[in-house]
């Protein structure tokens, strides 16, 4: 994906959760799954790798019944009160060349207020 796309969208229980271009979410990830997502990837410097990979803790959610609020909220390890009253909107992280970075997250890493 990362040497094939312009852009990339990162889905969770059949809900988008980020996308943008290629750039923006393979070197700037903002939701807590594309995080762990992509700490998972395989690299040459698989010891360093590993001391860095992202292990979701929680529940797996059933996709025909979701939790309240944000979908991802029983894996996520900076979750709040909040994750579970309402489910997120967009927020814009970004523009590089014209297309917006955008994440469904309460708590974006690297955004206001942030989770972690």
């Amino acid at each position: 994906v990362q040497h094939m796309s312009d852009r990339v969208a990162i889905m969770y229980l059949g809900r988008i959760v980020e996308h943008g271009t290629r750039q923006q979410v393979f070197s700037q990830p903002r939701h807590p799954y594309t995080r762990a997502l992509l700490s998972a990837v395989p690299a040459i410097d698989g010891a360093e790798r590993a001391a860095r990979r992202i292990v979701l803790q929680g529940d797996l959610p059933s996709p025909a019944h979701p939790p309240s609020g944000c979908r991802f909220r029983t894996r996520c390890p900076g979750v709040r009160p909040k994750c579970a009253v309402s489910e997120p909107g967009w927020s814009v992280m970004s523009v590089d060349a014209g297309v917006e970075h955008r994440v469904a997250c309460h708590f974006p890493e690297g955004g206001e207020d942030s989770a972690g």
